[in-house]
């Protein structure tokens, strides 16, 4: 009688074969995430200034002119709008305060948000934003899409 042997399991190399497609797919998978993560925090941010722009506009109609800064026609951080736009609004958006900068024109009557998103390159949004350093170039390449 001849003995018979059952190989049972797997090779070396069937195993560092399957270990290697792990490992392939799993940097793909954390990549589209991380990816879906700076969109996810861009469509936030952008969300976040649609609702200051509402009260923006909110605090205008009551007052007449939008609320200062620090220095008008220089740069705050968007913080700075927290206490005028109470009333109209719960919370500035916070998350990512040094990529919003808040600017109004000297009579009153403008605002600019520069947003610096993750995704694509800085924009200016606002009502009359083509003031001083906020001038966008000819082709309106400076103005966000939103």
């Amino acid at each position: 009688m001849k003995k018979q042997t059952l190989n049972k399991g797997f090779t070396l190399i069937e195993l560092l074969v399957v270990i290697a497609i792990i490992g392939i797919l799993a940097s793909v998978i954390l990549a589209s995430l991380n990816s879906a993560r700076t969109k996810a925090r861009d469509a936030a941010l952008i969300s976040g200034i649609q609702q200051v722009k509402t009260a923006l506009e909110l605090y205008y109609d009551d007052h007449g002119y939008y609320p200062a800064g620090t220095i008008d026609n220089f740069g705050d951080y968007i913080s700075i709008l927290t206490t005028p736009l109470a009333p109209y609004l719960s919370a500035v958006p916070s998350s990512d305060v040094q990529n919003l900068e808040y600017v109004r024109s000297p009579d009153g009557n403008g605002y600019g948000i520069w947003v610096h998103l993750t995704s694509t390159e800085s924009c200016a949004t606002g009502v009359n934003v083509n003031m001083g350093w906020w001038q966008p170039d000819s082709t309106n390449k400076g103005l966000c899409k939103f």
